[in-house]
């Protein structure tokens, strides 16, 4: 029994190895793409990315040596890192929550006004948020740790259980508007009038959503955790006098307001889980991008030609060579809410040649 238990926690450590390299070279393409894309606004969610990147590689270092089932257990000999481990992986885990709430709210005024994507002052307002003001907060909370100071709660615990807390009600909220948006595209679409707005902005409104969907649901195990030792320091009290274990006004003869069975086994489920999404977060979070982030989906060479950003690079730009057209549809009609001419094709003759013929 112990051989089985030993063979597995090393088939789990050279996974988490091996998860961890590809996803290192992941963030590091991410990452310059970032930079140097050629198709990157300067929109949060290029900040967002970049940020996600490169705290993401932060992430996985410092897990791959303190997780449970660490790859290169405790090769990290920095006595501070290895005291506040928990910290620096909450720290880590917090730039996406609290950068998606940035970048669900420029989304909202972009879908309203598009035109704002090109104002100098409104992209630097996005990028003072997400870069100097984020991570300047970020990093003074952890480093609060190490102050002469008696704080209420760890700080960057709290951080991230307020930050998760509102990264939920803001995809809900986001989700709500793109309800309204969808109904904004219809009126774009059947108006006659010419609009900023076309169904690009509305398909980048939607594709943003299960961005932020997907990582909220991740994160959620990983969260319940940290909330935990909160709960059990300073909600216990209000919670066993509030009676939601024991039925109501904290008697333990009514029955419980809270299936104690179904709680235990979604909580075992999920840090069953947890280590596993904590481990795939900035993978998971760098597919997304190049799914449903236009920037980082589509990259162009010339006016014309489509590719994926990514598998360009990767193949040295092999991937998807040469034009790409579909007849009936103009080079950007992707990008305007009406249908070109027809197309004119080679063999077709000219008014002129069909006079002289």
């Amino acid at each position: 029994m112990g051989n089985t238990a030993s063979a597995k926690q090393v088939a789990d450590q050279v996974a988490y190895g091996i998860i961890a390299c590809v996803t290192v070279g992941v963030l590091l393409v991410m990452l310059y793409m970032s930079i140097f894309g050629q198709r990157c606004r300067a929109t949060a969610i290029r900040w967002h990315v970049l940020n996600c990147s490169v705290w993401g590689i932060l992430h996985l270092i410092s897990y791959c040596s303190f997780a449970d089932k660490a790859p290169w257990p405790n090769y990290i000999t920095n006595q501070d890192w290895r005291d506040t481990a928990k910290q620096v992986e909450c720290f880590t885990r917090s730039v996406f929550p609290a950068g998606m709430v940035f970048v669900y709210l420029e989304q909202i005024i972009l879908t309203i006004a598009p035109k704002l994507a090109n104002s100098l002052i409104f992209n630097a307002i996005f990028f003072l948020l997400l870069i100097p003001f984020l991570n300047g907060l970020m990093i003074f909370l952890y480093f609060a740790h190490f102050m002469d100071v008696v704080w209420w709660y760890e700080p960057i615990d709290l951080f991230n259980l307020a930050t998760y807390l509102i990264f939920v009600t803001f995809t809900f909220i986001y989700f709500i508007f793109c309800l309204f948006g969808t109904c904004l595209c219809c009126a774009t679409m059947t108006s006659k009038k010419p609009s900023s707005r076309t169904t690009g902005t509305f398909a980048d409104m939607w594709l943003l959503f299960p961005y932020g969907l997907i990582p909220s649901i991740m994160y959620g195990p990983s969260f319940g955790m940290t909330s935990v030792s909160f709960a059990l320091k300073h909600l216990l009290t209000w919670v066993m006098e509030s009676g939601l274990l024991t039925g109501g006004g904290g008697n333990s003869s009514g029955d419980s307001m809270i299936d104690m069975n179904l709680l235990m086994q979604v909580a075992t489920n999920a840090i069953l889980a947890m280590p596993w999404f904590v481990l795939l977060f900035p993978l998971v979070q760098s597919i997304l991008a190049l799914v449903c982030v236009r920037m980082f989906r589509e990259q162009r060479k010339g006016p014309t030609i489509p590719y994926f950003q990514f598998f360009f690079m990767v193949t040295c730009g092999r991937f998807f060579e040469g034009k790409h057209h579909k007849i009936g549809m103009t080079k950007d009609e992707w990008n305007v809410t009406s249908i070109g001419p027809p197309p004119l094709y080679p063999n077709s003759l000219s008014s002129s040649e069909k006079q002289e013929a």
